[in-house]
């Protein structure tokens, strides 16, 4: 459950980060945020590649480091994905936001483009 939550919070955050270059300088602190998330997946993955090296070399030892332990490789994966998760979702609904009014504008840029070829087309020429 956690890698395939790791997997899919990871491709979120590029796809977010990609998508909101089509904003330009209003895409920025989106893509920051997504850039962020990524981060904390990646600082996940690399905790618990960590625990996980830890645990193999502490095969002889009767108590393992508490980094190495199946608690607390689940806790941090949990702690981490929420805190990704929670920075994705603001850059997607920021996205989001950025993207209706983006074609907000695109459609008023549109209906003015057609009343103006509409009014030239009816005015009569000298």
């Amino acid at each position: 459950m956690g890698g395939a939550q790791w997997i899919a919070g990871t491709t979120l955050a590029l796809v977010i980060a990609r998508r909101s270059r089509v904003f330009g300088g209003a895409g920025g602190a989106p893509r920051r945020i997504a850039w962020l998330a990524l981060l904390v997946f990646l600082i996940a993955g690399v905790a618990v590649l960590v625990s996980l090296i830890a645990e193999r070399r502490a095969d002889a030892a009767l108590i393992l480091p508490e980094h190495a332990t199946s608690a607390w490789r689940t806790r941090t994966v949990e702690i981490l994905s929420l805190v990704g998760w929670l920075l994705a979702t603001v850059a997607a609904l920021w996205n989001g936001v950025l993207g209706v009014s983006l074609r907000r504008r695109t459609a008023i840029q549109e209906l003015k483009r057609r009343t103006d070829r509409v009014r030239d087309y009816r005015t009569p020429r000298p």
